[in-house]
């Protein structure tokens, strides 16, 4: 149920990410849902950096 809900709020949270454009969340969302270990990796970055 974790990856299922990280899935679904990964749009919104690429959408949080400064100077990305429409296409490249776009491009995000359609490559790290397919691979788990990135999309664990991307939440666990820390929010500033």
């Amino acid at each position: 149920m974790v990856i299922q809900e990280s899935a679904l709020k990964l749009y919104s949270t690429l959408c949080e990410v400064e100077g990305l454009t429409k296409n490249e969340r776009y491009l995000a969302l359609s490559k790290i849902p397919d691979h788990l270990t990135q999309m664990f990796i991307f939440f666990s970055l820390p929010s500033s950096m």
